[in-house]
């Protein structure tokens, strides 16, 4: 028997699902909060928030969201889900929840298709890392995982917008009175 149990009629209404929020703290600072179906509502939610003393006394979203996409026989489904400015979501990733429970660790269960996939994040107590376990519990063909990270590298109280347009001002100064700048681009990691 779980503590928390949540099928999949409350887990697809996003009217019930996005008022309920997880948060699991470590003992090194850290902590991880979302709704149930991964969902950033929040400025301060997040899959991986640190306070990072070195720049500042405030706590920093490192990894908002990891977004996974099943691969099967060409085909792909996004299992991840953005709240945008006017109610507008995408990708509508929640509709393949089937259940989520949180006994000791929180997991989500997915169904794609003949895929039945399992997600569980475990927090590290004494250090500012997240573990992401996933379990493929069935498959009728071959089954590709993607997975992409959305890294934002902010403060909890300003959005990652605010940020990007700082950013964007200090980079134009640079390339007019120092050198370019070459920025990183962050690539898809696919696993198979």
């Amino acid at each position: 028997m779980s503590y928390l149990r949540f099928d999949k009629t409350l887990m697809t209404n996003l009217e019930e699902s996005l008022q309920r929020e997880i948060l699991r703290t470590n003992k090194a600072g850290a902590y991880h909060c979302t709704t149930i179906v991964d969902c950033n509502t929040r400025k301060y939610h997040g899959l991986l928030v640190i306070p990072v003393p070195n720049i500042d006394d405030e706590n920093h979203v490192l990894l908002s969201s990891l977004d996974e996409t099943v691969i099967q026989h060409g085909a792909e489904f996004n299992l991840g889900l953005h709240k945008y400015q006017g109610n507008n979501f995408s990708p509508n990733g929640h509709k393949y929840i089937r259940e989520f429970d949180c006994e000791h660790i929180p997991a989500t269960t997915y169904r794609v298709g003949g895929v039945v996939l399992r997600k569980e994040k475990i927090f590290v107590h004494h250090e500012n890392r997240i573990l992401i376990r996933y379990t493929l519990l069935d498959a009728h063909s071959a089954t590709t995982l993607r997975f992409r990270p959305f890294l934002a590298f902010r403060s909890v109280r300003e959005y990652t917008l605010m940020k990007m347009r700082r950013q964007a001002a200090i980079i134009s100064l640079w390339k007019m009175v120092l050198k370019p700048v070459c920025i990183p681009d962050i690539r898809n990691y696919i696993c198979s």
